[in-house]
């Protein structure tokens, strides 16, 4: 039995169906009922089920629902994400509660409700969505890339105290993937990208055309499939990585000097030089 989350669209939506042609059946949780309902039937037991990271009580809720229907929990899939956009300067105390609430509160207050199940079961998995961005941070995306790279501190602690009781924790690390997560985000951080008193003004309307048009990038599938073959390996990896290309813009990150990749970063996206706000 496998639980996800974030399956109104994009990777988790691509991960609860291919975990369900595969003979899983699969709980697809969105923040809504009405949000994943599209996807009930779609493939032998797929079920739908509302589940809002965000809240203690629907996570409880919905994990007493699986437990009651199906009497264990195997795999739970960490895919509900949000990205929020902006320079540090530029987001306020409540912007960097928002992105940690979702990306890393949610993740590890779900992880904790499975986890006795699992114990109980002496076996299961755990994957964490994460991202390249969970290795290399990149301007304009800091809180985003801060609550990622935190995610991947706590899948390295919780692998290590989750092993003697045979449950198995990794972390899956996409580059850009075609998803609606870039317009999501931009739409997430609209009132920041907008904020026309902004020395970084001139500086988004350059950059995020780049970031949120990729001309190369896996498909929310290629990202499923993969997720697919990792929880029914007996002994899987701490990470994976989607495409090859990713594996080196990590690997790049760990041979270039700091100053190289900041001035070729900082050139892309236009901060080369003092913004001058029109």
């Amino acid at each position: 039995m496998a639980l996800v989350t974030g399956c109104s669209s994009g990777i988790g939506e691509a991960t609860a169906l291919v975990l369900g042609a595969r003979g899983f059946r699969v709980y697809a949780s969105g923040r809504t009922l009405a949000g994943v309902q599209h996807l009930h039937g779609r493939v032998p037991r797929l079920e739908s089920i509302e589940l809002d990271v965000r809240s203690d009580s629907s996570i409880g809720s919905a994990v007493s629902q699986i437990l009651l229907e199906s009497g264990r929990i195997d795999v739970l899939v960490n895919n509900a994400g949000l990205g929020v956009l902006g320079a540090a300067e530029d987001l306020d105390r409540e912007a960097w509660q928002r992105q940690f609430e979702v990306n890393l509160f949610g993740a590890a207050a779900l992880t904790r409700a499975v986890l006795p199940t699992m114990r109980a079961q002496r076996d299961g998995y755990i994957v964490n969505v994460s991202s390249v961005a969970g290795r290399v941070s990149v301007p304009l995306m800091g809180a985003y890339c801060s609550s990622k790279f935190a995610l991947e501190a706590f899948s390295d602690a919780l692998r290590v105290e989750s092993r003697p009781f045979g449950i198995k924790v990794v972390v899956v690390e996409p580059g850009t993937t075609h998803t609606k997560f870039q317009e999501r985000a931009m739409a997430e951080s609209s009132a920041v990208l907008r904020k026309a008193n902004s020395i970084f003004s001139p500086v988004y309307k350059h950059a995020f055309p780049r970031y949120t048009i990729p001309s190369i990038g896996a498909s929310a599938e290629e990202v499923a499939r993969r997720i697919a073959r990792i929880v029914t390996k007996r002994r899987p990896a701490a990470r994976y990585r989607v495409k090859w290309y990713d594996t080196l813009s990590i690997a790049m990150t760990r041979i270039l000097p700091r100053r190289a990749i900041d001035y070729g970063v900082a050139r892309w996206v236009g901060l080369d030089r003092p913004p001058r706000p029109k």
